[in-house]
């Protein structure tokens, strides 16, 4: 999992941290300041570091933006921030990108221009990564109550336990409600006495600790 963060700073040396220490990414940091970049580099040998500028493009480039799985600007300037994101979306085709918005103010401008997600805690960003990886190929809509609950959309697997089966015949876990049921062009809310089919793309809210549970039973076995 590639992870290119822009911004060496306080918020942007602890994300690294965080997600060095969990021993799963390959990170690159981008920042500006040479006295940043020597911090970052010297206690975190497994990082990539370069100094530049995280809204130019010869930079981004350097980085290998286009290879990155989340694309993550947590500058001090939201400015900075939103344009790195939009060039990463929009120039490197990255899938999923990540900014700090210092002013909250600014969330829903910068999520109307094209963020994916857009927020002010090292700690969400981090969940937030760890949600998609840890529940693929579901894909992750929205974390609730500082990631405890989780809002996402799978779709239903051939062979899996759930597949031709009325959603009040699966164990679901009971911390999880199924909001709704796409299938072709139709949406629904579904009951308990709603059939589930392989290929049905599912809307779900669930709780952090029952999310594996909840994947094992909507993907083929």
């Amino acid at each position: 999992m590639r992870v290119v963060i822009v911004g060496g700073g306080k918020v942007g040396y602890f994300l690294t941290k965080l997600l060095a220490e969990r021993g799963r990414y390959h990170i690159t940091v981008i920042e500006q300041q040479p006295e940043l970049c020597r911090k970052v580099a010297e206690e975190f040998s497994n990082v990539t570091v370069i100094e530049g500028d995280g809204t130019s493009l010869d930079i981004l480039s350097d980085a290998k933006v286009h290879r990155c799985d989340f694309f993550i600007a947590v500058t001090g300037k939201d400015e900075d921030n939103l344009i790195s994101c939009q060039l990463a979306k929009k120039v490197f085709e990255v899938k999923r990108t990540i900014a700090r918005a210092n002013n909250p103010k600014n969330i829903n401008v910068m999520k109307r221009l094209g963020v994916d997600n857009v927020i002010s805690s090292t700690d969400i960003i981090a969940k937030i990564i760890e949600h998609e990886v840890e529940i693929e190929p579901l894909s992750v809509l929205a974390t609730l109550k500082n990631g405890e609950i989780i809002v996402f959309q799978a779709v239903v697997q051939q062979n899996s336990p759930a597949a031709n089966k009325k959603i009040a015949e699966v164990p679901f876990p009971k911390e999880s409600i199924i909001g709704a049921i796409m299938r072709e062009n139709e949406t629904f809310v579904p009951s308990g006495d709603s059939i589930i089919l392989p290929g049905d793309t599912l809307l779900v809210i669930v709780s952090e600790k029952d999310k594996r549970e909840f994947k094992r039973l909507i993907t083929s076995k």
